[in-house]
């Protein structure tokens, strides 16, 4: 099986710049049609939030524009300089480190109130829009829009900003952009100016001014609200790069735009938490997988046998089959691949059919030697570049490829508009901790709908059959009263009855005495004792 090159260095063919020239101008013209597309939103716009959320869209297609068009300067000038030269020598030859992933996530920005502004609730206090930009190179993304107050004593952005095409010198910066919140200030300045002008002057001028406010409403709300009241301005800036990263959390220094008497002023500590990984794709992809001859010497023999062989994040990893690596098998063979490791040839020589390498690591003072045998000379050739470039890779990254850091993505706290169940009542967001599972009522209403045929929902029902007792109360029915005397009682001529006497006992019981209760009830006990 012939070895498998998963990742080498970077070759370029002639068509790939003028394939990246093309995909620019292509998302130029994206963000151009964009741009056009929130202008004529902005210009409908009358609601403080809705303006807030598209001059923010503006800077952000302003802010790609711009990135990809120096972009594509730098590939101009790139393809106007290149020689075409190929240097075949892979020891000597300039090298391109790997790329990597960059994530910048839980971004805190602490503030620092005033006791009497923070604790004063006297009166609403003044609000902010916050909202962050991170550059690098062609790329430039932002974080969702948060608003501030005097009440809060930390900005945060749950956003998980992700890089997938950065080299270890990146450089991103960090940019926060402020913007006062004041409705007076953002919405329906046209009218409310033509107002204060109507009640100011003449009624006559006025009234003039008023029409010409209403038949140009929609430009002047544009203009006015989106460039010069709704404005962002720069509050606070930084650039993150490789020596940032770590895996925890860290602080970082803002260097401060403005001062207190600036509208879009917040009272900064001066610093940045933020939690920075780096994931080189040395650390997480395979540099160069094969089969390999590996030397093993038992009793004074020499065996060699044969390996499936993985180079990645620092590790030479053997196994028997490829199927093992699918399977999460433990390989059969760890080799530390570091920057204290020393890769050899052994047989230099192309008359020799045996291409061998050794990998030696100093490990307490002893030199652990492996050594491998490759199946022709032209794979030894691979195996020493993916060598040799991925101890390239290992000296850019430095500090990241010692341990791989994880990107954690995790779910927002408050879901989005589309992904939030139906609103029906209340009762429906409220969980109750209890043992007992109550049904909801949306359960019984469809249980009710099935069990009625759905006539539940229009108001009909099945008329049901009345009981049978119920004819006796409808008044259709005359009642005949009958009276049962006794043999033995008169009826009285004034109409009143005399009381009927209680009926005789039967014939074959004896009366009710005392005497028989007594004796039925130690009948009773006399039956229980022996029950039990």
């Amino acid at each position: 099986m012939e070895p498998q090159t998963l990742r080498g260095p970077e070759r370029r063919t002639a068509g790939l710049p003028a394939q990246q020239d093309c995909s620019i101008q292509e998302k130029i013209n994206l963000e151009t049609r964009i741009r056009d597309g929130v202008w004529k939103l902005l210009s409908l716009s009358t609601q403080k939030d809705q303006i807030l959320h598209a001059v923010k869209n503006l800077m952000l297609c302003n802010a790609r524009i711009m990135a990809y068009t120096l972009e594509l300067q730098k590939l101009e000038e790139q393809i106007a300089n290149q020689t075409g030269r190929c240097d075949t020598n892979f020891e000597s030859k300039a090298r391109t480190a790997c790329k990597g992933k960059i994530a910048i996530s839980d971004i805190r920005i602490p503030l620092m109130w005033k006791d009497s502004d923070h604790f004063s609730n006297k009166e609403r206090s003044q609000r902010y829009a916050i909202f962050c930009l991170f550059k690098m190179g062609a790329e430039v993304f932002d974080t969702d829009m948060v608003i501030v107050d005097k009440t809060i004593t930390d900005i945060c952005f749950e956003n998980v900003t992700i890089f997938n095409e950065a080299g270890p010198d990146f450089q991103i910066k960090v940019e926060i952009y402020s913007c006062c919140t004041e409705e007076s200030s953002i919405t329906n300045t046209p009218k409310k100016l033509a107002k204060k002008l109507k009640t100011s002057i003449s009624k006559a001028t006025g009234k003039k001014i008023n029409s010409v406010l209403q038949e140009d409403d929609e430009t002047c709300l544009s203009f006015s609200s989106a460039i010069f009241d709704a404005k962002y301005n720069l509050l606070a800036h930084t650039t993150l790069s490789l020596e940032s990263a770590e895996d925890s959390f860290r602080t970082h220094n803002l260097s401060i735009n403005g001062n207190e008497e600036s509208s879009f002023w917040l009272p900064l500590y001066g610093n940045m938490c933020c939690r920075l990984v780096a994931q080189p794709a040395c650390m997480v992809e395979d540099v160069f997988a094969g089969f390999l001859n590996q030397q093993q010497v038992l009793e004074g023999l020499i065996s060699w046998r044969r390996l499936y062989c993985v180079l990645r994040g620092g590790k030479l990893s053997c196994f028997y089959t490829p199927e093992e690596i699918e399977a999460k098998v433990e390989p059969a063979l760890v080799v530390s691949i570091n920057k204290e490791t020393r890769i050899r040839a052994m047989d230099k020589d192309k008359k020799k059919t045996i291409h061998n390498f050794s990998v030696i690591n100093p490990v307490a003072g002893q030199a652990i030697t492996h050594i491998f045998a490759a199946e022709n000379r032209e794979d030894l050739q691979k195996w020493m570049e993916a060598f040799w470039q991925h101890f390239f890779d290992l000296s850019q990254w430095k500090h990241c490829c010692e341990e791989l850091m994880k990107i954690e993505i995790m779910s927002p706290r408050k879901p989005p508009l589309f992904l939030t169940k139906e609103a029906t009542s209340v009762y429906h967001d409220m969980s109750i901790d209890s043992p007992i599972k109550f049904k909801s009522l949306t359960d019984l209403i469809q249980k009710k709908i099935e069990e009625t045929n759905g006539e539940f929902l229009i108001g009909q029902h099945k008329e049901s059959s009345p009981p049978p007792w119920a004819t006796f109360f409808d008044g259709n029915h005359q009642v005949v009263q009958k009276k049962v005397l006794s043999p033995g009682s008169k009826q009285l001529h004034d109409g009143k009855g005399k009381k009927r006497r209680a009926p005789l006992p039967p014939s074959d019981k004896a009366p009710f005495t005392l005497k028989t209760q007594n004796n039925t009830d130690q009948l009773i006990k006399d039956n229980w004792e022996k029950t039990g």
